[in-house]
């Protein structure tokens, strides 16, 4: 054999060792598993106890939850039953703990949102409530539903649906946000009906059932045939109230048809699943800036009426959501302070 002949064939085999060495460190490197990404970790604090089954806004921050869980992964931790004076300590805790993002589902919360995210510029706060003014610090961020026209949409079920003219507001407390969403039902209900009289109650709490269903028992009492309770778990009372008493209940923002289908006329349904949704993609993309979300007329919606009122009248409350959605209903905004007592 020549010596030419015995360089190739060293050659070629110093050429296929090398083949196979690269070949299998490449099938080594994908029988490696792949780098679990780090979990977003997000808190949010809840001023009532269990919000899966308490009042609407409580359980639709919770559908919220869900879908940050379920369908982005994040990892959830869920404050329940901190009162407001705690607020702000709670959300420091989890701050001092590394969370990626605090959430606050309750306008009722913005001292604390205010308060406490200057001191954790690194922690994105987020407010999923009616939000006027950001705190001073680079990481927040607000969802914030107009209440005024949920109010709106509120009045135009219960001004077309009386038919005593008399309906009833119970609250459970008269948070700013609370008196902007009354109003909202006040001035549509008197733009449908203009002989419309409206009583408005407020229970100085969102969970005793006792005490709400008193006031819907007196505003029963009083010609009301039309219940809106904008409460947490005592909207109880209210059901059963409306029940004992012939009165119908207008759910607060999700469909609350299973708590009372003896009584529930409609529920008038706040999308937050779409709010929180909006927070997870733009998180996740690194698009969340400083900024207030103004949630309109697109973000609420009407639940089944279920055979509660006659065909014809339900046609005459959906055309009318649909202009207030398109901008097209001429009602005065007007704050009705007066109605908290101040």
């Amino acid at each position: 054999m020549s010596k030419r002949s015995v360089v190739r064939r060293l050659v070629a085999g110093v050429l296929v060792l090398l083949l196979l060495g690269g070949l299998a460190g490449c099938a080594a490197e994908e029988e490696k598993p792949a780098a679990q990404e780090t979990k977003v970790k997000a808190a949010i604090i809840f001023s009532i106890v269990n919000p899966a089954r308490a009042g609407g806004w409580d359980r639709a921050d919770w559908a919220g939850i869900e879908a940050l869980r379920n369908e982005y992964g994040w990892e959830v931790t869920v404050a329940e039953g901190v009162p407001y004076a705690q607020t702000a300590a709670t959300a420091a805790g989890y701050a001092e703990q590394g969370y990626d993002l605090v959430i606050f589902p309750d306008a009722g919360q913005t001292a604390a949102f205010l308060e406490v995210a200057p001191k954790y510029p690194k922690t994105w706060f987020v407010m999923m409530s009616m939000c006027e003014k950001l705190p001073n610090s680079p990481r927040v961020a607000a969802w914030s539903p107009d209440l005024y026209a949920y109010g709106e949409m509120v009045g135009l079920v219960a001004g077309k649906a009386t038919e005593s003219g008399i309906i009833g507001l119970v609250g459970g407390v008269p948070v700013p946000a609370l008196i902007t969403l009354f109003s909202g039902t006040i001035e549509a209900a008197k733009f449908v009906r203009p002989d419309v009289e409206v009583l408005t109650y407020f229970v100085g709490d969102w969970v005793d059932v006792a005490k709400h269903r008193e006031l819907a028992a007196l505003q029963i009492q009083e010609g009301a045939d039309v219940i809106f309770p904008e409460t947490g778990p005592g909207t109880l009372g209210c059901y059963e109230a409306a029940q004992a008493g012939g009165a119908k209940i207008v759910g607060f923002a999700w469909d609350m048809y299973e708590d009372a289908p003896e009584v529930m006329l409609t529920s008038v349904i706040i999308n937050k699943p779409r709010m929180y949704r909006d927070l997870a993609e733009q998180f996740m993309s690194g698009d969340l800036e400083k900024k207030i979300v103004h949630c309109g007329a697109e973000y609420f919606g009407l639940a089944d009426f279920r055979g509660s009122l006659p065909e014809e009248t339900v046609k005459e409350i959906q055309d009318l959501v649909t202009k207030l959605q398109n901008g097209e209903l001429p009602i005065p905004v007007v704050i009705h302070e007066e109605i908290g007592g101040s």
